[in-house]
Formats: structure tokens, C-alpha cells, sequence
């Protein structure tokens, strides 16, 4: 019985002698808002297309180039550039990662017309041995 009361007596005094020390504390204090700043007339920027491709290009593509991806996709930016950087060295055309949404990134590589998409696809697979569709 003696230790609760000591304990209780020895908070209450520990807890009054902090705000005699310290002082009460402000628990809200009045806000002012901010003047509104006048802005600068801007002129409107220039729309440009959104690039889709996560890597930098390292060469200019033709507009009429299309990508075709033709890997299941993969979960991460990091596996996927690591297949890129492996299917470079290995075939020596030139690959983007895409990101679809989060967690979902897709390998392409460009193509101007459907047997340079054949061409590709059947170098590929005959350089890594993977069995690609449409190959």
C-alpha cells in the first residue's frame, strides 16, 4: 500500500516540478494564414508525347517503328533490365523495358514491318534457345 502511494505521491511531484521548470505547454496555437503570393504569367507549355520506355534511348527511333514485346511479363524493373542486358549481348539489337503498371515491367524490341518482327523473334530464339511465339 505504502510503494502505490509513493509512487503516486513521487509522479505528482516529478510531473510538477517539469512544468514549474519548463512551463506549461501550448497545446494549439492560432495560425494566420498566408497571403496568397501573386504568380507570374506562364506560358503554356508545349504538349509533348509520353514516353513509355523506362531506359534512356541511346538512338533516335523512327515514328513509324512499333515494339513488339514477346516475353511473359516480369515483376520487377531489376529482372527485367537483367534479361535486357543479356539478350544484348547476346543477339546485339538494341531492347526497352516497359512499364505496364507497378510490378509489371515487358522486354520489346522495335520493328518496322512484320518480317523484320519474324526476323527478330527467330534470331532470338535460335541465339538463346527460348521457344517464342510467333517465332
Amino acid at each position: 500500500m505504502f510503494r502505490i502511494a509513493g509512487f503516486i505521491v513521487g509522479a505528482a511531484l516529478a510531473i510538477t516540478m517539469m512544468l514549474v521548470v519548463l512551463g506549461v505547454p501550448r497545446l494549439s496555437s492560432p495560425v494566420q494564414e498566408p497571403e496568397p503570393v501573386a504568380l507570374p504569367d506562364v506560358p503554356k507549355a508545349i504538349e509533348l508525347p509520353v514516353a513509355v520506355p523506362v531506359d534512356a534511348v541511346s538512338e533516335p527511333v523512327a515514328e513509324e517503328t512499333r515494339w513488339h514485346s514477346f516475353w511473359s511479363p516480369f515483376g520487377s524493373q531489376i529482372a527485367a533490365n537483367g534479361f535486357v542486358s543479356r539478350l544484348e549481348a547476346v543477339t546485339g539489337y538494341d531492347y526497352r523495358v516497359v512499364k505496364i503498371e507497378t510490378g509489371v515491367y515487358e522486354v520489346t524490341f522495335a520493328y518496322a514491318d512484320e518480317t523484320e518482327r519474324r526476323d527478330k523473334l527467330s534470331v532470338i530464339a535460335s541465339a538463346t534457345g527460348l521457344e517464342l511465339p510467333d517465332s
